[in-house]
């Protein structure tokens, strides 16, 4: 009995001493749930990197961090139009082939200034390097003549409207990478200086990166602009719980993951993505050959209905793949908007003559009794096939069933697709949904065994719409000169008014029709102050705006 008692007390004394190490864990777990809250940093994360060379590095998330680091030529605003960074001023050539550029007396955070030498390093260590995620920005620039220090002039290959746009890529330094192997280009200790408004104070791969404010940045920051603590994760998912548990201020989540965020304990910011989402038609198809069948179908579509049931609302309506903030999208182009009794109207103008504006020859006949007579008997012969073409296009509609092909995997766009069925349906044209996954997607839009296809595009950092509409499946002359003028143009007017016609022609034939562009959203701790303008090149875009709020 004693022993037994002896067991008890043990026993006992265990579980005081378990529970107090229980309440200890829970408070040093909850302690460091709080230490974001509590830090002078503005705390960030980024998934481990392969490099931190800005034109080597191909991971979004380094990137964004990488943006703070070093600027480039030229960037891209929160309205997707490019902008001025390094740039005090520039000149682009009549004929387009060249630009002008003076830099800004801006420094290398070991107080050195950025030259013309250093922008000519960079262009050339991307035309090195094929998978840099700038190639495409250096693929047109046959050149570089430096005048001096900070005055230089680019010389491209060929004419192109948007040569300025790709002049986004970071300027990296030339003396601190010039000498360095291709193995040592691409090594952290390398790139740990740069140009930008933040600098590396401290940097080890396992424990990240501390960033604090450049002093000598070429623009003024805030006074109460904050340092940078940025955590090492292992993926992107990690990232957003990390924001969830308050160990990391802000993250870029989905739509999926942003039911997870309070706003007592968030703010939220919406903005305009890159994922544009359109309808495009098979052109193989006699009945979407003609305009009033194809004006019928996209009258007949509700796409707000699609944007707020199939996409719940997280889209924009949009008339052209451009963003819609972007200086070159023309707001004031009339959308084809949701009308049954106007499709219904197109519906029955439907005409499948292979030349809708042939006319019969006349000839200058004396108008005897005998051609008046003749006359009158073909008007009305006319008139009689007319309507016998007519009850016989409706019968072949009534008998269409128009295959709509769409991604099995996403979600978004296969409730879509069912609103777009019951659309049709109401206007009398049966249609079947075929759910297709990557390959065979890919192989039936190619090989047109569809009539309708609900596709996506990721629109690209210069706004050039051609291969979009090109992919379309619709050409002919009067589109092709539009797009060849544009692809010449050297000005930003002349660029304006050329995507004007283009929008213009583009939805008064309905040539397909655009759909959405997807919101994206950032999720910010409510101890920061301030506004950020996030775009999804640069989600932290006026970061440097940020304030922590007094405890």
């Amino acid at each position: 009995m004693k022993r037994l008692r002896t067991l008890i007390i043990v026993l006992a004394i265990s579980a005081v001493v378990v529970g107090c190490d229980s309440k200890k864990a829970s408070e040093n777990k909850e302690e460091q749930g709080k230490s974001a809250i509590n830090s002078e940093y503005i705390n960030l994360s980024m998934v481990k990197p392969k490099t931190i060379n800005p034109l080597l590095n191909k991971d979004k998330s380094v990137g964004y961090i990488t943006n703070m680091i070093y600027d480039g030529l030229f960037t891209i605003d929160e309205n997707y139009n490019v902008v001025p960074q390094l740039v005090e001023e520039y000149g682009i050539a009549q004929d387009g082939m060249s630009i002008d550029i003076k830099l800004k007396d801006a420094k290398w955070h070991d107080k050195k200034p950025v030259t013309s030498e250093d922008v000519k390093f960079s262009i050339e260590l991307i035309q090195k390097n094929a998978e840099s995620p700038y190639d495409f920005s250096a693929k047109n620039i046959s050149s570089i003549s430096i005048t001096n220090d900070r005055e230089f002039t680019i010389k491209f290959k060929e004419k192109y409207a948007f040569s300025l746009e790709t002049l986004i890529f970071p300027i990296v330094s030339q003396s601190k990478l010039g000498s360095a192997s291709d193995k040592e280009k691409s090594e952290y200790k390398y790139n740990l200086i740069g140009n930008g408004p933040y600098k590396i104070e401290k940097y080890e791969e396992r424990d990240g990166m501390i960033l604090t404010v450049n002093e000598d940045y070429y623009d003024e920051s805030t006074k109460t602009t904050k340092d940078i603590k940025v955590g090492v994760v292992p993926d992107e998912e990690t990232q957003i719980s990390m924001v969830m548990a308050l160990d990391s201020d802000i993250a870029g989540v989905s739509l999926n993951d942003l039911s997870k965020f309070y706003e007592k304990e968030f703010n939220i910011t919406k903005y305009e993505g890159r994922d544009y989402e359109s309808l495009i038609f098979n052109y193989d198809n006699e009945f979407l050959k003609d305009i009033n069948f194809r004006k019928a179908i996209a009258y007949s579509i509700n796409r707000k209905q699609i944007v707020d049931e199939g996409y719940m609302g997280d889209a924009k309506l949009v008339n052209f793949p451009l963003n819609s903030n972007s200086k070159y999208y023309n707001k004031d182009i009339a959308s084809v908007n949701y009308n049954k009794e106007k499709s219904k109207q197109y519906l029955d103008k439907v005409d499948l003559k292979t030349d809708p504006n042939a006319e019969k020859e006349k000839t200058n006949v004396k108008e005897d009794k005998t051609t008046v007579e003749k006359e009158k008997t073909d008007a009305k012969e006319d008139k009689a096939k007319a309507e016998k073409d007519k009850a016989d296009i409706k019968a072949k509609i009534s008998k269409l069933n128009l295959k709509i092909v769409v991604n099995k995997n996403n979600t978004e766009r296969i409730k879509s697709a069912h609103i777009i069925s019951e659309n049709l349906k109401a206007i009398g044209i049966k249609s079947t949904i075929e759910e297709l996954e990557g390959k065979e997607l890919e192989n039936a839009i190619t090989s047109k065994k569809y009539d309708l296809a609900l596709v996506g595009w990721e629109l690209s950092s210069v706004p050039d719409a051609k291969s979009i509409i090109e992919n379309s499946g619709y050409s002919d002359k009067k589109l092709n000169s539009y797009l060849e003028s544009l692809y010449v143009a050297t000005t930003e007017s002349q660029i304006k008014g050329i995507y004007k016609s283009i929008q213009k022609y583009i939805n008064d034939n309905v040539i397909f029709m655009s759909l959405a562009i997807r919101d994206d959203y950032i999720v910010t701790n409510r101890r920061l102050e301030g506004k950020v303008s996030p775009n999804d090149f640069d989600i932290y875009e006026g970061l440097i705006n940020l304030n922590i709020k007094d405890k």
